[in-house]
């Protein structure tokens, strides 16, 4: 039931899932961290999972590298499993793209902090395989450790996590452990607003500010495609790339935070989800006037109401039983660590992962491309609290 697995579930979908690597410079950016040189610019690392027509023959990509493992080890107190790295995936480094359809719509996902951008891989393989290209953002300095082509790795930087040791100070821990307590009692919407406002505006400048900088590397992301599609900028994806219908995004913990400050600045995102993450950002008390869901543990029932309580576009906010911070990701099928301190919950994995998947997957089917008819309702899992805001077809 529980612990490690030595290879990770096959894809739900009927493509074979392709995997590749780019990184990016944004010149307009630079020294966006006082660390750096002043005429630095960003680079912007992505990890790309997309479909493809045959793995015959192939061995599967490597799951994420060593360092990037051994940077989380060592932060979470040994339950992120450095073990981790020797997970047998069901991706194929840099094959084809498949050639079943002329272009594939396009979800972005951004990881917890400080995680890497493998992250998500069951989730992100499981779009993928179902006709998705998913972007994966990496965020240079603050993910646990990105690596190049050329085989350097940069890892999060000393100061960035000392920025967020200082940021949680002991009033802001112990308003966490109360919220943890009392995740089974449901806050008045005063309250819950309240509590929010404490942690992500008055004690989470400084996790806002990442949220924000997380948003830029997502949106530059999002400027490049065209160039990407046309062969400007050389790739896989050549005229591969749905751009016009607009673009999905996803992601977890603080990466959930970012698919909201994402989906609020920028239009062209038609739709997001915020998996098991806080209210870090601009958005706060906002309209995101963008469908979106908040899907995670219990405990976010009373500090993620805003995209639902405050959204005039379609809403939708699913709680899991038996569910923890990072069952909602890999950690889930790699880190007997993590199961045994009680870091995943104890839902059955493969039960969780479907519920995960599933909830995704007609969300993005009825907002992405356009499939009015799909509902989300009919989907039913023993221990979901699902509630939904939808509005009507004008």
């Amino acid at each position: 039931m529980f612990g490690n697995v030595k290879e990770l579930p096959k894809p739900v979908g009927t493509y074979t899932v392709g995997i590749t690597q780019m990184v990016l410079t944004d010149k307009t950016r630079k020294q966006v961290f006082p660390f750096e040189d002043k005429d630095a610019y960003r680079n912007v690392p992505i990890t790309v999972f997309y479909p493809s027509d045959s793995s015959e023959g192939l061995i599967g990509a490597p799951y994420a590298f060593p360092e990037a493992l051994e940077v989380l080890h060592k932060m979470t107190q040994g339950f992120w499993s450095k073990h981790m790295v020797k997970l047998k995936t069901q991706v194929y480094e840099n094959i084809a793209i498949s050639q079943k359809k002329e272009s594939y719509p396009i979800i972005f996902f951004n990881h917890g902090y400080p995680a890497y951008e493998m992250q998500n891989t069951v989730l992100c393989s499981d779009l993928a395989s179902l006709g998705y290209i998913v972007i994966s953002v990496g965020h240079l300095y603050e993910s646990s450790a990105i690596q190049y082509k050329d085989g350097r790795v940069v890892k999060v930087h000393k100061a960035n996590v000392k920025r967020l040791k200082k940021s949680t100070n002991m009033t802001y821990k112990r308003k966490l452990i109360k919220v943890l307590r009392d995740k089974r009692k449901n806050y008045s919407d005063k309250k819950a607003m309240e509590l929010a406002e404490f942690l992500f505006i008055k004690e989470g400048a400084e996790l806002s500010h990442t949220v924000k900088i997380w948003a830029d590397d997502t949106l530059f992301i999002a400027d490049q495609l065209e160039a990407i599609h046309d062969g400007k900028i050389p790739s896989l994806f050549k005229n591969k790339l749905q751009i016009d219908r607009g673009f999905g995004i996803t992601g977890h913990s603080l990466g959930g935070a970012v698919s909201a400050q994402v989906c609020y600045r920028d239009k062209r995102f038609i739709g997001g989800i915020n998996i098991d993450g806080g209210n870090w950002g601009d958005y706060l008390y906002q309209d995101m006037k963008t469908p979106f869901m908040v899907l995670g543990s219990f405990v976010m029932r009373n500090i993620a109401r805003t995209t639902f309580r405050y959204n005039s576009k379609d809403a939708y906010f699913i709680l899991l039983d038996k569910t923890s911070h990072w069952g909602f990701c890999d950690v889930l099928f790699g880190s007997r660590q993590a199961v045994l301190k009680g870091m995943v919950g104890l839902r059955e994995k493969y039960d969780f992962r479907d519920i995960i998947t599933k909830y995704h997957a007609y969300f993005f089917e009825k907002y992405l491309l356009g499939h009015d008819d799909v509902q989300l309702n009919p989907l039913r899992f023993e221990g979901v609290e699902y509630k939904e805001k939808i509005q009507p077809v004008m």
